[in-house]
């Protein structure tokens, strides 16, 4: 088993209503969920086989659409936010 850092500095909402302490939440929540995902579901073979010469690439990350219906609590935001970081870190490498 290899160990995989996935490290976020900023993560815009556009238009999400949310303070400080919801954010805190969904943060640590998102965590929760994309390790869930990653043990689940595992990495892909280029995701686990790239390494630090990928790292460069972040840079060109494109933005994921989320939909969610309106009054969404912090745990479903979570579940959708890991899923779309889980679909593109697996398309970024």
């Amino acid at each position: 088993m290899s160990n995989l850092w996935v490290e976020i500095e900023t993560l815009v909402l556009d238009g999400v209503p949310m303070n400080t302490v919801q954010g805190r939440r969904l943060a640590q929540l998102t965590e929760i969920a994309l390790t869930r995902l990653l043990e689940q579901r595992g990495t892909s073979t280029r995701l686990a086989a790239s390494g630090a010469e990928q790292e460069k690439k972040a840079d060109s990350a494109r933005p994921a659409n989320i939909n969610l219906p309106a009054g969404a609590n912090e745990a479903r935001w979570a579940e959708e936010l890991a899923l779309a970081l889980y679909r593109a870190m697996d398309r970024t490498f």
